[in-house]
């Protein structure tokens, strides 16, 4: 899911930063300190990426040439293309996965992790030391730590603050579902449409901005026709009801929000990717969730990156790349990362020095603490996906009720 969107909405950045981000070494935990070359002198490593754009891929590159230095390792740094998965998944096959490789956490890491392919970290005094729970679990397989979350990602509310003074609407963030739909109504114009979410099936786009309702209102996503589910359905057939959604909405995935930035929309929901894209041509600003009812916490769910070790039979090989897994994880690096490559930092202190340099991350960063792993879900999650979005086309544009809708897709 992460992926696609990433592909779609990230855009290449100026490289402001790289040299000060190379001359730093850091263990994870985010305490700087000189790595230890002993034992490593020697060891050749090869680390995969599949993240293509600048200058992300750049910068890990960077980081992963200056801790090899530090530690002694020669590193050849790979950015693969195409299907990542499918190419990890036959080197996992041949017993040739790269010493490293960052795995997206709701699907790469658990298929290793589950074929036995991927070494213990916890065996090498690598520790989630300083991450939220919730980023920490990201990491884990049925309790063991086999990656280490350097990223993460989640959504809000992003707007345009033009729209809001134009309409003499308040920045204030809708506390509830019905403040949101009362406040895209006051948005709605001739020419703009209150807000813009992704309705389409197939991009997975739609249940990954629909979930931060179902959860906000409670809701379990394993739950497909529960209190929540509904709520959070109901919520998206009130703002096409209200005509501050259009009902175009169900063609549209990933590129939805090119209606917020074209102006075609006050209000949209997104990832943290935006919070660094430069073209975004007006002022704007982020919102958390509302809840369904008042006086309750949004969340939302996460997603994540993580570096993996291969299992090797060469004891040394594996533990030079958890040793480089480590350094790789600095806070200096995932602050880095964050401010040019639009991610959350795992670290939480790396993730109070990104804020600080972009404000407009705090709904991002508030959420991350408490946020629900959807890989929890496990292949479960491919079919009640689907289920939520036949439900929200068949509510909004097909009449039904909410409940009946979701009962409907899921058989029920």
């Amino acid at each position: 899911m992460a992926s696609s969107s990433q592909r779609l909405r990230r855009l290449a950045l100026p490289a402001v930063g790289l040299t000060a981000a190379l001359a730093l070494t850091a263990c994870a935990g985010g305490q700087a300190a000189p790595v230890s070359s002993d034992g490593f002198q020697g060891v050749q490593l090869t680390v995969w990426n599949n993240i293509d754009f600048e200058p992300y891929q750049s910068l890990q590159k960077g980081y992963f040439e200056s801790c090899a230095a530090d530690l002694g390792i020669t590193v050849d740094v790979q950015t693969q293309s195409g299907d990542y998965t499918t190419k990890l998944l036959q080197a996992a096959g041949a017993k040739a996965l790269p010493d490293v490789a960052i795995l997206s956490t709701d699907t790469q890491l658990p298929q290793l992790a589950s074929q036995g392919v991927l070494a213990d970290l916890s065996q090498y005094d690598v520790t989630t030391d300083g991450l939220a729970d919730s980023a920490a679990d990201l990491g884990r397989y049925d309790g063991t730590l086999y990656g280490l979350p350097v990223q993460v990602e989640d959504y809000a509310i992003f707007y345009n603050k033009a729209a809001f003074a134009a309409a003499g609407v308040p920045e204030t963030a809708p506390k509830t579902f019905d403040d949101l739909v009362s406040l895209a109504g006051s948005l709605t114009t001739g020419s703009q449409k209150g807000i813009v979410l992704p309705g389409i099936g197939g991009d997975g786009s739609t249940p990954v901005y629909f979930l931060p309702f179902l959860l906000s209102a409670g809701g379990d996503p394993a739950d497909p026709t529960g209190a929540g589910a509904v709520e959070a359905v109901d919520l998206y057939k009130n703002l096409v009801g209200n005509g501050s959604l259009s009902t175009e909405f169900v063609n549209w995935g990933w590129e939805s929000i090119d209606q917020w930035t074209s102006g075609a929309a006050a209000m949209t929901v997104s990832g943290p990717w935006n919070l660094v894209d430069t073209s975004i041509p007006f002022e704007w600003g982020t919102f958390p969730f509302p809840t369904a009812k008042s006086g309750e916490s949004p969340k939302v769910n996460l997603l994540g990156y993580a570096y993996g070790v291969a299992a090797n039979a060469d004891a040394q090989k594996e533990a030079a790349a958890a040793a480089l897994v480590k350094c790789r994880a600095s806070e200096e690096n995932q602050i880095d990362t964050a401010v040019q490559g639009g991610y959350i930092p795992a670290l939480k202190s790396a993730q109070d020095a990104f804020v600080e340099k972009v404000p407009a991350a705090a709904p991002f960063v508030d959420a991350v603490d408490g946020a629900y792993n959807s890989a929890q879900l496990g292949t479960e999650w491919n079919t009640l996906q689907q289920e939520y979005v036949d439900a929200i086309q068949s509510a909004t544009v097909g009449g039904q009720t909410a409940q009946a809708a979701l009962e409907q897709a899921s058989g029920k």
